[in-house]
This record gives structure tokens, C-alpha cells and sequence, in this order.
């Protein structure tokens, strides 16, 4: 059985816990997905100059690509079972829920977390209600705990 956990930013705890539960005991391959957001990835690189103006000294700090490295290190850590991960950006007008339906084409299970923490239909983003919608596989939904 092929596991895919989708990690987003403030409820990958929730989706890695219930993978964890889902593929202990099996012979289970787990596969932890990051996919950038451009939104994100914008504002992460626009914030220093926004913050120091044009022309101000140039910022160092943590590139956007080694806090989702730590993420994931967090989240195999978490998981505490065997996992690879898979990295993945959109490439030109692609959008994330695309990149993460065709993430799915090889597994048997994706897990992902709600992004509201109310029942209804705000409890999904536009993206992960297409992905719901969309996957090629079975979709185990998690409420993301506070």
C-alpha cells in the first residue's frame, strides 16, 4: 500500500499522526508530499524588501527552500515509520491541487488535512476541496488539531 501524506503549513501534524496510524503494522510505502506555493514562495522572498525598502542592505536568512527541508525532516521524525519524501513546485500557470492530484496517479491512499476548524464547507480551501475531488485514490480527510 502506497500512503501519500500532503503536508501543508499549520496542519501537517494531523495528516503525518494519521498516516502514522493508517501504515503502522502494514507493509505500507509512506511518501510525505511538500508542494510550494507561489503565493507563499512570493512572499517569502518579497518580505525583507518590503520590510527594508529598496536599496537597504541585503537580508540573510533561512531560504525558503531549507524551511520546507525542515519540515519535512520534522514530519519523518513525527512519523516515526520508514518515509520518502517528494518535493514539488507547480512549473508556469500550474496550480498546487494540480501538482498534488498527479502526486496521487501512484498511490492508494492520500492523507490531508482540513484548513478550517469548523464543519461546513469552509473547512476546505478551494485547493484541497479539488484535490478531495480529484484524487485518482482513496482520501482520508483529518481535522488538524490545535
Amino acid at each position: 500500500m502506497r500512503v501519500l501524506v500532503w503536508l501543508t503549513e499549520g496542519t501537517w501534524e494531523a495528516a503525518v499522526d494519521a498516516a502514522r496510524e493508517l501504515a503502522e503494522g502494514r507493509d505500507a510505502d509512506v511518501v510525505l508530499l511538500h508542494v510550494d506555493d507561489a503565493a507563499t514562495a512570493d512572499a517569502w522572498h518579497a518580505g525583507p524588501a518590503g520590510l527594508l525598502g529598496r536599496g537597504g542592505p541585503a537580508v540573510t536568512g533561512t531560504p525558503l527552500h531549507d524551511a520546507v527541508a525542515h519540515l519535512l525532516e520534522d514530519a519523518q521524525v513525527r512519523l516515526g515509520l520508514p518515509s520518502s519524501t517528494d518535493e514539488r513546485s507547480p512549473h508556469g500557470h500550474e496550480r498546487v491541487e494540480t501538482v498534488v492530484v498527479d502526486a496521487c496517479r501512484d498511490a492508494d491512499v492520500l492523507v490531508c488535512s482540513r484548513d478550517g476548524d469548523r464543519p461546513g464547507p469552509h473547512s476546505l480551501a478551494p485547493p484541497t476541496r479539488f484535490v478531495v475531488d480529484h484524487a485518482p485514490c482513496d482520501v482520508v480527510l483529518v481535522w488538524a488539531r490545535g
